[in-house]
């Protein structure tokens, strides 16, 4: 069994020889062996720790362990591996490489960035920078980390996670299942609204260069159509403020037949139900159309009912406007002047006569056959066509006048303020709501106001028509 040798320092060899047991040495240049001799070269694994040797165990000398084969100490570094200390030794200082300066076998998270590595920060956190795995952190790697609000490893944008590892929100120009769109900014007016909706007509955001208008309702009957089109008078639809297709409310006004909300919607001046229809007289028309100038108009006296529209001429300017004319005297030898079927007395009443259109001859409307309703009657002296030349005068009669009168001459009534007597008869005032005693050239309007009638004004007793004239000149009747 070897001996074993203890691991001391090199031992300094001595100078000095014993020359009793030394064998003589030649120097130099003696060829005949004078001079002295070289000490032996230290032998390594023999035991003994000599010359430049660190150590020496003979036969135990192994690279893997304590003593190399070289006689030199193992250490971290000389290449060799040592058994049991050191896992690699690649015989460099390079920390970078398989085997790190300590000798150690590189590994993620040893601290040290070893090939294969990208970092290695020698903890085991996995939400800083550098993974566990030695991995720079990045949106991607299933590891939510730094700056990320989520990483579910995947590229896919259509999941709660999206490829920049973002949270998925409407606006974040990434589509998700529950969108329709998502453009990725804030404008509410292009094709994808700020809710990740498709823009349509309706949304209440007005789209660029598509829409005029949108109020995000279903109705036309606004500024807005349902096609997000500005209403207007000539859309073709009934849109705005209009009663039917493009007429009515600000719009031009509505023909007959037409929707109505007020008599101002119809050209006609009369909104009846709902519809534009005839106005019943010349006020409903004033009343409908203020603006409505003098003029023949066609009336319906009963709207839906029986009796047939006929044409009448409208007074709209004297007196507040909105009178009916239904009689007109002549005093022309060559024409009648008055209906004188019954004395005169229904002259414009109850008897029609002459033409509308012809203003040279006495015309009367026959107001009760055409059914025609008034509070108030108007006298006036006659100027040429349908014109006032001469003082009016108004005369306010029972509601129900025409009623009244269907089957009778005159009205025996409340007398009001009679001056003077007149002859007993059918004079054409007694059938209008005076008694049969009024006074030739006064009479008085129910609220008191006299009409102070000259000598050569209305003759209100006159039985028959005298000469063609009625009540002693030329003259009109109108009603309202």
């Amino acid at each position: 069994m070897p001996a074993t040798a203890t691991m001391t320092a090199p031992t300094t060899m001595s100078a000095t020889t014993d020359v009793s047991t030394s064998a003589p040495t030649s120097g130099p240049g003696d060829d005949m062996g004078g001079g002295a001799t070289e000490p032996p070269m230290p032998e390594c694994g023999d035991g003994k720790v000599e010359g430049d040797e660190e150590c020496d165990l003979g036969g135990d000398n192994d690279d893997a362990g304590e003593c190399t084969a070289g006689c030199k100490l193992a250490v971290c570094g000389d290449g060799l591996v040592q058994a049991g200390v050191e896992a690699c030794d690649d015989g460099n200082g390079d920390d970078s490489d398989d085997c790190t300066g300590a000798c150690v076998a590189a590994g993620c998270g040893d601290g040290i960035v070893g090939p294969g590595e990208a970092c290695d920060d020698g903890n085991m956190t996995d939400t800083d920078d550098c993974t566990n795995a030695c991995a720079l952190a990045a949106c991607g790697d299933g590891i939510v980390g730094p700056g990320e609000a989520c990483d579910d490893g995947n590229g896919d944008d259509a999941d709660a996670c999206t490829a920049m590892c973002k949270s998925a929100t409407c606006g974040d120009g990434a589509l998700q299942p529950s969108e329709e769109c998502d453009d990725g900014n804030q404008v509410d007016t292009d094709a994808c609204l700020n809710t990740c909706l498709n823009a349509e007509c309706g949304d209440g955001a007005v789209q660029a260069g598509v829409e005029e208008c949108d109020d995000a309702n279903l109705g036309n009957l606004d500024a807005c159509t349902v096609e997000c089109k500005t209403s207007t008078c000539s859309d073709g639809i009934q849109s705005g403020s209009e009663t039917d297709i493009d007429c009515g409310g600000s719009c031009k006004t509505c023909n007959k037949g037409k929707n109505c909300a007020v008599d101002t919607d119809c050209s006609t001046g009369a909104c009846v139900n709902g519809s534009c229809n005839l106005p019943t007289n010349c006020k409903q028309l004033k009343s409908g159309l203020p603006s409505t100038p003098n003029g023949v108009y066609q009336i319906d006296v009963d709207g839906d009912g029986p009796r047939m529209p006929f044409d009448v001429y409208c007074e709209m300017t004297i007196d507040g406007g909105g009178w009916t004319l239904v009689g007109r005297s002549r005093n022309t030898p060559s024409a009648p002047g008055c209906a004188d079927t019954d004395g005169g007395g229904s002259f414009g009443w109850r008897a029609a006569q002459g033409s509308l259109a012809d203003d040279g001859n006495a015309y009367s409307l026959d107001v009760a056959g055409k059914g025609l309703q008034f509070t108030q009657v108007l006298f006036g002296d006659h100027a040429g066509s349908k014109a006032f030349a001469g003082t009016i005068y108004r005369h306010t009669v029972v509601a129900n006048f025409v009623d009244v009168h269907q089957n009778t001459h005159y009205y025996i009534g409340e007398p009001t303020a009679i001056q003077g007597a007149c002859p007993t008869g059918a004079s054409m005032l007694a059938w209008m709501g005076f008694t049969s005693n009024v006074d030739t050239f006064h009479m008085r309007d129910v609220d008191g106001n006299g009409f102070g009638l000259t000598g050569s004004g209305w003759r209100t007793c006159y039985d028959t028509c005298v000469g063609g004239d009625l009540n002693g000149k030329p003259g009109q009747i109108f009603v309202r």
